[in-house]
């Protein structure tokens, strides 16, 4: 039988298979930040999620956000000594039961940490979890279409590079090719909103590889002025990092991005 569990209190006993499962009805949705493959069992997938929540060490709550039958909280930690976000996106029916979970991370060298000590840990889920499929080539366009009113001091964190990008102008740049790559975006109103803050969530789709991204976006007088986003699947969060490496990298410069980490095409 399923009990009544948040999130944060979820996280403050250590998440496991068994924790989640406990707090969720029989037929709970469990979206990995690893993998989007349909091949695991309810289990297997909250399975998956409990072994990224552990492979973020020292992991601190620094944004927390809850609305009717939703909730969404974003950790800060690491990984081998790389900074990493992990944030967990809840919904929850009438009787306050866990239905569904989805997990992002962020960073790409420690998204790829994370995934390679999560396969070690979990030998025996389905091999076409690891999958990094063909993609179509990057054409270059760049079709910047902003979401928002952009303050002047506006600073993005992407996903996948290792520091953030400001003021408005390279901001906007970046986030323009970011959006390119990944294709017209389907946003979610998710209904968490705290002060100046609120957590959104959109997906996005690079030649055929579907991608979600959740953001923490603080908004001042001028508009959207901050914005720190995590994504999911790996795979899909690869080929953003290797397309606007390709893209921007030398423009932005070695700061942003880590000599560990191959590109997309190293893993087909």
């Amino acid at each position: 039988m399923s009990s009544r569990r948040t999130l944060v209190e979820l996280l403050a006993s250590g998440l496991t298979e068994r924790s989640l499962l406990s707090a969720a009805v029989p037929e709970a949705v469990w979206e990995s930040a690893l993998t989007d493959h349909r091949v695991l069992t309810g289990r297997q997938a909250a399975r998956l999620i409990a072994a990224e929540g552990a492979a973020v060490r020292k992991g601190e709550i620094t944004e927390h956000f809850v609305s009717e039958g939703r909730e969404g909280v974003l950790r800060s930690g690491e990984i081998e000594g790389e900074p990493v976000d992990h944030l967990l996106l809840a919904t929850y029916d009438a009787q306050g039961r866990l239905t569904g979970l989805k997990s992002f991370l962020n960073r790409m060298y420690a998204f790829t940490l994370v995934r390679d000590q999560v396969r070690r840990s979990l030998p025996d889920l389905p091999a076409e979890v690891w999958d990094v499929p063909e993609l179509s080539p990057d054409t270059g366009e760049f079709h910047a279409k902003p979401s928002h009113d952009y303050s002047p001091s506006l600073r993005f964190h992407s996903p996948v590079l290792r520091r953030s990008v400001s003021p408005e102008p390279m901001s906007r740049k970046l986030l323009g090719h970011a959006s390119s790559v990944y294709g017209d975006r389907q946003w979610s109103d998710l209904a968490l909103n705290r002060g100046d803050k609120r957590m959104a969530l959109f997906a996005g789709d690079i030649k055929g590889r579907p991608i979600e991204i959740a953001a923490v976006l603080r908004f001042d007088a001028d508009g959207l002025a901050d914005i720190k986003a995590c994504s999911r699947p790996w795979a899909a969060s690869l080929a953003v990092y290797s397309r606007i490496k390709a893209r921007v990298g030398d423009e932005l410069g070695a700061a942003y991005f880590w000599d560990e980490q191959p590109d997309y095409t190293s893993y087909r």
